[in-house]
C-alpha cells in the first residue's frame, strides 16, 4: 500500500486532484463574492426602484394640483362643459396619485399616509375657497385658502423628504457597494494567490519527485549507451522509478554480457580483435599529441595445427589458454595482450621514450616473451613444444592507423616464420611490402568464395590404347573480376599460408563430384581426380562431406579420387594415416601425385593407402634427352606393375614423349599435348570430338605445331 502511494502515478493523480481543490476552492469563493455582489445590486436596483417612485408620486402630485387648479377655473367661469371635463381629468390625476402612492406605501407607509390624508380635503378647501371668493366672503375665502396652500406645503414637504431619504440611502448603499468591491477584489486577489502559491508549490514538490530520478535515470542510460564501464546507477525506489532502476541495472548486466561478447575472447578473456583495433586507436590519436610511440607486437604460435590435429580441440584450447597465461606473464610492463585470432595474439605498448634505443627497447622486449614461451608445455605423458614468432610495427612508420599497424606487424610475422619460426622481425616498407600483398589476396580469395569466383577446370587423362577419355583432374581456377581467369599458381600459396586451401579444396570436391554425377547420368563415367591438401586431411571436415557423396548412378562405384604430393606428406602424422585408411575405406581412391620428387616415395608405397601413383611432369620432360630420367620412369612402371597400382604419366606434351611412354607400358596419359584443362562444357565437347576423331587423327592435328612447354596446369 506504501508504494501504491509513493507511485509516480498517485502522484501525479494527487497533483491533479489538489490543483482542482485549489482551483475549485478559489472558484467557490469568487463565485461567493459574485453572489454577494448580486444581492448588492439587488438591494441597490430597488433603491433606485423606491427613488424612482418618490419621483413619481411628485410628479403625479404636481399633475393632481394642476387637475384641481383648471377644475376651480372651470367652476369659476361657471361653464358646465368646462366644469365637467377638469372634473374628469382632475378624478383621472387622482387616480394616478393613488396608485404611486400606493406604491409609495409599500415602502414608505407613514408618509403615502400624511399625503393621502393631505390630498383628502384639498378639494373641499378649493371648492369653499372659490365659493367664498364668488360670494365676496374674503375672509373665508382666505382662511380657505390659506388651510389649503398648508396642506400643499405638508405634501410638497413629506415628498422632499421622502425623497431626501431615498437619497441618500441610494448613496449609502453605492458607498458599501464600492466598499464590498473594494472587499472582494482583495479577498478575490488573495484567494487567487494562496491558490496560485499552493498549487506551484504542489506542481514543484510533485515534478521535483518525477524530474530528479528522470535525469538520473536518462543519465544512467546515457551511460550505459556510450559504453562507460562505471555507471551512476539511481537508486531502487517503491515507485515506477524504482522498477526502472531495476530494469537498468538488468539492462547494464545485460549490455555489459554483450560488451565482453563483443570485445572479450570467451576462451582466454582477452580483449579481442575489436577491442584491439579500439584501443590500439585511441593510443595511436594519444600519440600524435604527446609524440610517444606505440608499439605492437603480433605473436603466432608455430605447432598449434599440429597440437590440434594430433591431441583434438579440446587440448589445443588448453594450449591456447598456457599461451595467453605465459603471454600475460612475460610481456612489458603496462602492455595489453589481445587475442587477434585463432592462435594469433597482439600485444600493445605504450609510453615509450622515442629515440636510437627504441628498437633495442622492443627487441629485449621481444626476446623476454621468446624465452617465456619456449619452455616446454606438460601434457599428461607429453611434452609439448611451445614457441611463437613475432612481428613488430611502431607507430609512427609502420602505419597512419590501427588497421594499417596490425596489417604491418602481421606482414613483419609472416617474415618471421618464413626465417625459421621463434624468431622476431620489425616491420618495414622492403621487408614487408610481399607479405602485405600476400595479405591483400587473402582477402581478395575470401571475397572470391563469397561472390563464387571459383570453379574447377578439367584436364583429361587419356587411355592412348583405346584412344578415349577415361578421367579427368579436376584444376581449380579462379574468374578474377578485373584480372581475368588466374591459373592456381598465382594464389594456391597464399590460400595454403592463410589457411584458406581447405575452403578452396572443399569447393573443388564438391563441384567436381556433381559434375561426375552430372557426366555418369549420360553414360560417361569418368573418375575425376581432386588434389587434397594435408591441411584438409588433418582438418577431419572430409569426411564430414565424402559420406555425404552418393555413388554413381546405377552402380556403386565412386567416381572420385584423391591426389597428395610426397612433400605434402613429409609431414603426416599417424592421424593423417588413420584418415585416409578411412577415404579408403568410404571407396574413394587414392594417388600419390609428382611421384620421385621425395625423399621416402618407396616406404609411402608401403605405408599408406595408395592406388595410382602419377609420374612427375619432369621426368616426362626429361625422358628423351636424360638416361636416368628414361630409366626412372620405367622402373617406376614395372614397381607399380608389381604393387598392382595405376599409374599415369603427367606433363605430356609432345607425340614423341606420348608414344615413348606407350611403349614403356603407361597407356594413361595427360598433359598439354592432348588439352589445357577445360570448363566442364568445353572439356565434354572435346573429349566428344577426340573419341570420334580418334589418337592417329589428334597426332596429325598437332604434329605441325611446337611442343607446349608451359608447366601450369
Amino acid at each position: 500500500m506504501k508504494s501504491l502511494f509513493l507511485s509516480v502515478r498517485m502522484r501525479l493523480l494527487a497533483l491533479c486532484l489538489g490543483l482542482v481543490f485549489v482551483l475549485g476552492g478559489a472558484s467557490s469563493a469568487v463565485l461567493l463574492l459574485m453572489a454577494q455582489g448580486r444581492d448588492a445590486r439587488d438591494a441597490q436596483q430597488t433603491q433606485f426602484q423606491r427613488f424612482e417612485t418618490v419621483l413619481a408620486v411628485q410628479q403625479a402630485q404636481s399633475l393632481f394640483r394642476h387637475r384641481s387648479g383648471q377644475l376651480i377655473s372651470a367652476s369659476a367661469a361657471g361653464e358646465e362643459t368646462w366644469q365637467m371635463t377638469a372634473r374628469l381629468a382632475q378624478q383621472a390625476a387622482k387616480d394616478d396619485l393613488d396608485r404611486e402612492l400606493a406604491e409609495f406605501a409599500e415602502f414608505d407607509e407613514a408618509s403615502a399616509s400624511r399625503i393621502l390624508e393631505a390630498n383628502s380635503g384639498i378639494a373641499r378647501l378649493s371648492e369653499r375657497a372659490m365659493a367664498a371668493v364668488v360670494g365676496g366672503r374674503k375672509t373665508e375665502a382666505s382662511i380657505a385658502l390659506k388651510d389649503l396652500q398648508r396642506r400643499l406645503d405638508q405634501i410638497e414637504e413629506t415628498l422632499r423628504g421622502a425623497k431626501a431619504r431615498e437619497q441618500e440611502l441610494l448613496r449609502t448603499l453605492q458607498a458599501r457597494e464600492r466598499s464590498r468591491i473594494e472587499r472582494a477584489l482583495l479577498v478575490a486577489s488573495i484567494v487567487i494567490g494562496v491558490a496560485i502559491v499552493l498549487g506551484l508549490i504542489a506542481t514543484f514538490l510533485v515534478v521535483r519527485s518525477v524530474i530528479r530520478p528522470l535525469q538520473i535515470t536518462t543519465d544512467a542510460i546515457r551511460q550505459v549507451n556510450s559504453g562507460a564501464i562505471e555507471i551512476d546507477l539511481p537508486p531502487i525506489r517503491p515507485d515506477e522509478f524504482g522498477d526502472m532502476a531495476v530494469a537498468l541495472r538488468q539492462f547494464r548486466d545485460q549490455a555489459e554480457r554483450l560488451r565482453r561478447l563483443a570485445y572479450h575472447d570467451p576462451l582466454t578473456g582477452l580483449g579481442n580483435r575489436a577491442r584491439l583495433e579500439e584501443n590500439l586507436q585511441r593510443a595511436i590519436d594519444r600519440s600524435r599529441q604527446t609524440r610517444e610511440p606505440v608499439a605492437m607486437f603480433y605473436v603466432d604460435l608455430d605447432n598449434f595445427r599440429a597440437v590440434n590435429d594430433k591431441f583434438g580441440h579440446k587440448v589445443g584450447d588448453r594450449y591456447l589458454g598456457e599461451a595467453a597465461s605465459r603471454l600475460n606473464r612475460f610481456m612489458p610492463d603496462g602492455a595489453q595482450l589481445y587475442r587477434h585470432s585463432g592462435d594469433k595474439f597482439a600485444i600493445t605498448v605504450d609510453n615509450l621514450d622515442a629515440g636510437s634505443a627504441l628498437e633495442h627497447t622492443l627487441r629485449e622486449q621481444a626476446d623476454s616473451v621468446l624465452r617465456g614461451l619456449s619452455e616446454s608445455y606438460p601434457l599428461g605423458d607429453n611434452l609439448l613444444n611451445m614457441s611463437v614468432s613475432i612481428g613488430i610495427a611502431v607507430f609512427p612508420g609502420d602505419g597512419e592507423t590501427a588497421e594499417q599497424m596490425v596489417a604491418s606487424a602481421e606482414a613483419a610475422m609472416y617474415v618471421a616464420k618464413k626465417n625459421g619460426r621463434n624468431n622476431v622481425r620489425f616491420a618495414s616498407a622492403q621487408l614487408t611490402g610481399t607479405m602485405r600483398k600476400q595479405l591483400a589476396l587473402a582477402s581478395e580469395i575470401r571475397r572470391g568464395l563469397e561472390r563464387g569466383e571459383f570453379e574447377p577446370f578439367y584436364q583429361p587423362v587419356i587411355d592412348v590404347d583405346q584412344g578415349r577419355v577415361v578421367g579427368a583432374e579436376a584444376l581449380l581456377r579462379w574468374r578474377h573480376p578485373e584480372n581475368g581467369l588466374m591459373p592456381p599458381s598465382e594464389f594456391i600459396q597464399v590460400a595454403e599460408e592463410s589457411g584458406l586451401i581447405n575452403q578452396l579444396g572443399e569447393l573443388c570436391l564438391i563441384k567436381a563430384h556433381e559434375q561426375a554425377q552430372i557426366w555418369a547420368s549420360r553414360n560417361r563415367r569418368l573418375r575425376v581426380s581432386v588434389n587434397l591438401s594435408v591441411r584438409q586431411v588433418h582438418d577431419g571436415k572430409i569426411l564430414q562431406i565424402l559420406r555425404g557423396f552418393g555413388s554413381a548412378p546405377g552402380s556403386r562405384e565412386r567416381l572420385i579420387d584423391f591426389e597428395l604430393t610426397e612433400s605434402a606428406l613429409l609431414d603426416s602424422t599417424e592421424y593423417s594415416h588413420t584418415m585416409l585408411t578411412e577415404i579408403k575405406r568410404l571407396g574413394f581412391r587414392i594417388g600419390l601425385d609428382d611421384f620421385g620428387t621425395g625423399y621416402s616415395s618407396f616406404s609411402y608405397l608401403q605405408r599408406l593407402p595408395i592406388d595410382k601413383i602419377k609420374i612427375d611432369r619432369q621426368f616426362v620432360i626429361a625422358m628423351g634427352a636424360s638416361k636416368q630420367a628414361l630409366a626412372i620412369v620405367s622402373a617406376t612402371l614395372t614397381l607399380a606393375q608389381n604393387l598392382d597400382l595405376g599409374v599415369i604419366a603427367e606433363g605430356v606434351e609432345s607425340t614423341e614423349q606420348m608414344r615413348q611412354l606407350r611403349i614403356l607400358g603407361c597407356k594413361f596419359q595427360q598433359g598439354f599435348y592432348f588439352t589445357r584443362a577445360l570448363p566442364a562444357a568445353d572439356f565434354e565437347a572435346w573429349s566428344v570430338a577426340f573419341e570420334r576423331d580418334g589418337m592417329d587423327a589428334h597426332a596429325r592435328a598437332v604434329a605441325g605445331r611446337e611442343p607446349v612447354t608451359i608447366g601450369v596446369r
